[in-house]
């Protein structure tokens, strides 16, 4: 599968500890959404839980899912990611859960250890928002707007 590429404009957005809003399917259908810390290393996003919880079951079930990141400096602007779940390994020792601690500065002692997973998110495609408009609709206000419209 062709790997598609993040705006520029808005690569930050992954690269600085932001909160995701990881929406995903339940079994029955029904959305699912949930604030989560994840790590971008420039290809693949990853995110951390527990193989007891019911996102894990929905992953496992439909493995499509999105993430929603907003810039806290501009709220208007905004990354949405689609993607599938590559793959689902388990953390050993809740390492990679560690190393999130450390990025988002709340380390805390670790419960759960022993069910942790990490999820391996390859991007499908990126929405990227500024001002409250896509890149096509920014277009379309501007030729509106234009004098010779």
């Amino acid at each position: 599968m062709t790997q598609v590429d993040v705006p520029e404009t808005h690569l930050d957005l992954l690269e600085r500890p932001l909160f995701a809003h990881l929406a995903t399917v339940r079994p029955d259908g029904a959305p699912q959404s949930s604030v989560m810390w994840f790590d971008w290393d420039g290809r693949r996003a990853r995110f951390s839980h527990t193989r007891a919880r019911q996102k894990h079951r929905n992953l496992t079930h439909e493995p499509r899912m999105s993430f929603h990141v907003q810039d806290p400096d501009n709220p208007y602007r905004t990354l949405e990611v689609r993607g599938t779940v590559e793959s689902i390994e388990t953390d050993v020792a809740a390492a990679f859960y560690q190393s999130l601690q450390r990025r988002y500065d709340f380390v805390t002692e670790v419960f759960d250890a022993d069910i942790r997973i990490v999820i391996t998110v390859r991007p499908t495609s990126f929405v990227a928002v500024d001002g409250g408009l896509t890149p096509a609709e920014l277009q379309a206000l501007t030729e509106q707007l234009s004098p010779e419209h």
